[in-house]
């Protein structure tokens, strides 16, 4: 092929221009950061090994090496190049249509699961504010008391409720999309660990005792201050809460310890309730899952807590985990990094 013909081939992939003293052609508006597949993989939040431009980076690997390859054979069982070229020909055009095929698929998935994220964080945003909207509305009637019958105050307060777990569920889902697209915000600040556990059991307490379930708190290393963000570690340490009243019948127990472990410090939550089966086990953390026996008992839920909480926790430098025993109990826990000072001593 000749200079002139690369040139030309050149032209239809990268927009140049002639400078107007010479004859030198130079290569305009390149966008090098395009070219980082990684970067792009990242950004769209997709393993390595499923994202379209690192796959098609791969394809053209296999197929120049399947070319080299049938061309070698080629040569060697046969003498005529126009064997050789046929062979490569074929080679090449199969590794093309399956490499297409294998890329096109995937970014498919991709570009399906990008819009469903933008979806869900569109409808989210649209959702608050009639719903709290609707809430102001409600608490200002309910204000009211006496204006209001007696056997519609009973109607307001379930509305109101109902209410209030929709907001819960838009601010889940919102957080959800903070996180997928790296949008979450953290202001960590000094937290008094144990002193802060026992804050948020003790606004538990009323629910423990309505539900009759035994709620206790042990300390077993005072003093712990963890570098955390105090909303998230609240959210945190009540969603784990909740859930374990919320699946621990009554007559049981849900005990919450506190305790040092190495340069961290750990929170155990453990309960007497239903367990999770061990099928269902290795999805505990995924989005929108949630147990068979949780679904049988018709328990609130979305499926987006435990998600959440190992994310937050994540985000936050920590570990979480867990061990159930279908119709035993369950004890979840999570660990954050105590402030330096602190992991060394006690």
């Amino acid at each position: 092929m000749s200079v002139k013909k690369i040139i030309s081939c050149a032209l239809l992939v990268f927009p140049c221009h002639r400078e107007s003293g010479g004859g030198i052609l130079v290569i305009m508006d390149i966008n090098f950061g395009g070219l980082n597949v990684i970067t792009q993989c990242r950004r769209n939040h997709i393993p390595l090994w499923t994202c379209g431009p690192f796959l098609f980076i791969i394809m053209g690997g296999v197929n120049i090496a399947g070319m080299l390859t049938t061309g070698f054979i080629a040569q060697r069982f046969s003498d005529d190049p126009a064997v050789v070229i046929i062979s490569v020909s074929i080679m090449a055009a199969f590794l093309f249509v399956v490499g297409n095929a294998v890329v096109s698929s995937f970014q498919r998935l991709a570009d399906a699961s990008r819009i469903k994220s933008e979806f869900v964080s569109i409808v989210s945003h649209q959702l608050r504010s009639p719903l709290s909207a609707i809430r102001w509305q409600l608490e200002i009637i309910l204000d009211r008391s006496t204006q209001v019958p007696e056997e519609m105050r009973d109607t307001l307060y379930t509305i109101k409720k109902q209410n209030e777990r929709m907001i819960g569920l838009v601010n889940d889902l919102l957080e959800v999309s903070r996180i997928e697209d790296d949008r979450i915000i953290l202001r960590p600040e000094p937290v008094k660990f144990d002193t802060f556990v026992e804050q948020v059991i003790k606004s538990y307490e009323p629910l423990a005792k309505q539900s009759g379930v035994a709620l206790l708190f042990v300390a077993e290393a005072n003093g712990l201050t963890v570098f955390a963000d105090e909303g998230k570690l609240r959210w945190v340490t009540e969603n784990l809460l909740d859930n374990a009243l919320r699946y621990t019948k009554t007559g049981g127990e849900v005990s919450v310890r506190v305790l040092k472990e190495g340069s961290e410090g750990r929170v155990e939550v453990a309960d007497s309730g239903v367990g999770i089966p061990l099928a269902d086990q290795r999805m505990i953390f995924t989005k929108f899952f949630r147990a068979d026996n949780a679904l049988r008992l018709r328990a609130e839920g979305t499926g987006l807590g435990l998600f959440l909480v190992k994310s937050l926790v994540k985000t936050m430098g920590g570990k979480v985990g867990f061990a159930s025993l279908e119709g035993k109990g369950s004890t979840f826990w999570f660990t954050l990094p105590l402030i330096e000072g602190e992991a060394a001593g006690q």
